[in-house]
């Protein structure tokens, strides 16, 4: 199966160093390592930065041959400082390049030419009215496509419209428990004063006709409405070193289980155990092994 991530990349500014990042490239990372094969549309700065990215996308299995190169805009750049219990916060300086990603027809024509079975984008590389645009044309180009919206909103880089409208586009929508409670009014969902998890979900996807909607809340219990059943369980126990980059493994972690075709609790199970064992873990891509997220996996869950 092929995933191709839409969207940003950039590099993390971490106490311990500066990686590479990006939810959506954090998604199909994890799915190349889980076997994959993938492919990312963005662009990165002429410069050094961005030969380093491309460099790293290669060097992880990630086709780079979507990837432009935007003149005289540097390669994206966030500051990352971890707060107690691990909680990351987000500076991304601005103008980036990733806002500059190829959505001319000729790319929008690759990409469907390539028949991705998986498609990732977020929120942050599509303000560009231009790129909403391309993004729709990707999807409708790939109606076989599993698309998956990870909200993911920062500070600065979103706006109700702009969320709204790429909701449209997605077959499975993930976001966060603040980003629900959040998004509820504008999208016409109850969240909060005694609404639940599970009745959320279920209208948010059956007022815009998806197929899963999933709801994390970091060490608390997550909850995924997925063709038409829920589930709600805890991550398995760990002790979490920093939970940079946590939600997006849970994305790949509950598309690989839509991919084999699970059921609603045991795609919850593989998407908190990706989860956690990124976030017992420094940094959003450390070394992990299919044979550790199973044991992990195995672990019973509490909801």
């Amino acid at each position: 199966m092929l995933a191709i991530g839409v969207g940003e990349v950039l590099w993390d500014r971490l106490p311990g160093g500066d990686e590479i990042g990006g939810a959506p490239f954090n998604v199909v990372s994890h799915l190349a390592r889980l076997g994959y094969r993938a492919a990312y549309l963005t662009a990165v700065g002429q410069d050094s930065p961005g030969d380093a990215a491309i460099a790293e996308m290669a060097g992880r299995g990630i086709d780079t041959s979507l990837v432009s190169r935007a003149a005289g805009v540097p390669t994206g750049l966030a500051q990352v400082t971890v707060g107690p219990g691990g909680s990351p916060a987000f500076e991304i300086r601005r103008p980036a390049a990733f806002e500059q990603w190829g959505g001319g027809d000729s790319v929008q024509g690759r990409v469907a030419d390539m028949q991705p079975s998986v498609l990732v984008y977020g929120t942050l590389a599509q303000l560009r009215p231009g790129a909403r645009d391309g993004l729709r044309r990707i999807t409708a180009g790939c109606p076989r496509a599993l698309a998956l919206y990870d909200v993911n909103l920062r500070d600065g880089w979103w706006s109700k419209d702009v969320v709204a409208e790429l909701l449209q586009l997605a077959s499975v929508v993930k976001l966060s428990e603040s980003e629900a409670y959040e998004l509820a009014p504008v999208l016409g969902v109850s969240w909060g004063s005694g609404a639940s998890a599970a009745a959320f979900s279920e209208g948010l996807a059956s007022r815009l006709g998806l197929r899963g909607v999933a709801v994390t809340a970091g060490p608390d219990a997550a909850a995924l409405w997925l063709d038409g059943a829920f589930a709600h369980a805890a991550p398995p126990d760990a002790d979490v070193v920093d939970a940079v980059g946590a939600g997006d493994a849970f994305a790949a972690g509950l598309l690989d289980a839509i991919g084999q075709r699970l059921d609603a609790a045991a795609a919850l199970r593989r998407a908190n155990a990706l989860g956690t064992l990124v976030a017992s873990r420094r940094g959003a891509q450390p070394p992990w092994t299919e044979a550790e997220l199973a044991k992990l996996e195995a672990q019973p869950s509490s909801s």
